[in-house]
């Protein structure tokens, strides 16, 4: 099958390439429906990977783990169009998600049948092909609300509203968090947050996020909160507002150096979490996985709103651009 793949070829240089691609024994073709572009495929882009990254190896890797020029795309759907002579439990025309990095942005991918996780998984029954499309980052954050530790009537703060903060916050509301708080210093993620989620939105570019923070709680802090902005300050806020004993969940994959205040992690007796089910061992991933999706599927959590903006493949350069310069980009999505 002749598909046109994207490539980063160097750094803020990203292409289209031909290639013929054919599933292996244990492999699927899949049509792409959709594919979206992750926080770390902007990561690539600017140059900040694929340097010095600590990665498993897989047959077909993650674009972090390679030297450019490198092909991307792990998050994305379709339909299987072939199925592999070794392949059992999926048929031609099944609607399926990858969790891998199977170069789905892409016409066509392959991705390989695992026993556990990191491959692909069928979309649930009910669950749009516009929604599968974005199965393994709604996974992900509704998995890290799921994990986060908050308890009925809880104040949480999430800080940073791109699309997995606003999964998050949707899913710590939904498991009965008693005020919501998001904190970001892009005023429409903040409405959104609002509509969606959100009790109190904060600008830090206005107001002080720990003082907003200890007036809401009467100076005790926050039981739980939720790092996704991916920066320094972003910790150090969270690590300012949590309550005694609380909770400080890690959900960003942060690249460059930080300098914190992390006394508090030991005097306060804080529980310091990461949230990344797609690095958990691999023979539970794929339960919560389907799990956090059923989610959506029943409508709890909401991600049609999230899905900002939509590029043809060919236009593969302005979708990039996009998610660099607007602000305004939750979640951008390529289509064929």
């Amino acid at each position: 099958m002749k598909t046109r793949q994207v490539f980063f070829e160097d750094k803020l240089h990203v292409n289209l390439r031909e290639a013929d691609i054919f599933p292996k024994p244990n492999e699927v073709l899949v049509k792409t429906h959709k594919s979206s572009i992750c926080g770390t495929d902007k990561n690539v882009y600017l140059g900040w990977l694929p340097n010095k990254v600590r990665v498993e190896e897989y047959e077909v890797t993650t674009e972090a783990g390679r030297a450019y020029p490198c092909p991307v795309g792990h998050e994305g759907a379709g339909y299987i169009v072939e199925t592999g002579a070794a392949v059992s439990g999926f048929k031609v025309g099944d609607l399926v998600m990858s969790f891998g990095g199977y170069r789905t942005m892409a016409d066509y991918f392959v991705a390989p049948l695992e026993p556990y996780g990191h491959a692909i998984l069928k979309a649930p029954e009910g669950l749009s092909a516009d929604e599968a499309s974005l199965g393994e980052p709604t996974a992900c954050a509704v998995y890290a609300g799921m994990q986060s530790g908050v308890e009925l009537g809880d104040t949480v703060l999430v800080v940073g509203a791109g699309f997995a903060g606003q999964v998050i916050a949707q899913t710590v509301r939904r498991m009965g968090a008693g005020k919501v708080i998001v904190s970001d210093i892009v005023p429409g993620k903040l409405e959104l947050a609002k509509k969606l989620s959100a009790d109190i939105v904060i600008d830090p570019n206005k107001e002080d996020v720990v003082e907003v923070v200890k007036n809401v709680t009467k100076g005790k802090g926050c039981d739980v909160v939720i790092e996704v902005a991916g920066n320094q300050a972003a910790i150090q806020t969270c690590t300012d507002s949590v309550k005694h004993g609380g909770i400080v969940g890690l959900y960003s994959w942060v690249l460059q150096p930080v300098n914190l205040i992390i006394d508090r992690w030991h005097n306060d007796g804080l529980d310091i979490r990461t949230l990344a089910v797609m690095h958990r061992i691999k023979h539970d991933s794929v339960w919560y996985q389907l799990k956090a999706l059923d989610n959506v599927r029943n409508g709890m959590i909401d991600i049609k709103s999230l899905m900002t903006h939509t590029f043809k493949l060919g236009d593969i350069k302005a979708a990039f651009d996009c998610v660099v310069n607007d602000v305004t980009a939750c979640k951008v999505m390529l289509e064929p």
